[in-house]
């Protein structure tokens, strides 16, 4: 099974996300590689089909098919307060994070029970 976990940088959620994944993956006694992909630029982002961060793909498909933006607080600062962030990086801050649904509530990362089910469905 081939995990890719697609984020920008400076994502106040894909650390939180990676450890998740791990969990989950720990807990379902299923052995993967996780392939950490930078986002950082128009041509990337086209290339892996990137819609927000963070974002999971289990072998090739998103762990989430409807995928909603909105304005995240982390990222509003980061760009406000990081010399350092790419105009790629504000350009994706400004246009909204990446915002998971699961069983009526919203996250800014998806919950470790939302990819525990995405393994079970995409790992075959």
């Amino acid at each position: 099974m081939k995990i890719q976990l697609l984020y920008i940088l400076d994502c106040p959620w894909c650390v939180k996300t990676k450890k998740l994944i791990r969990k989950g993956l720990k807990e379902l006694g299923v052995k993967a590689d996780i392939e950490e992909i930078l986002i950082d630029s128009d041509k990337k982002a086209k290339k892996y089909r990137f819609v927000g961060s963070p974002t999971i793909k289990i072998n090739g498909k998103d762990t989430q098919e409807d995928v909603k933006k909105g304005q995240c607080l982390p990222c509003k600062e980061l760009v406000k307060h990081t010399k350092k962030a790419t105009e790629f990086v504000k350009q994706e801050c400004s246009c909204g994070c990446r915002i998971y649904f699961y069983k009526g509530k919203q996250y800014p990362y998806p919950p470790k029970e939302m990819i525990k089910e995405a393994i079970k469905k995409l790992s075959s």
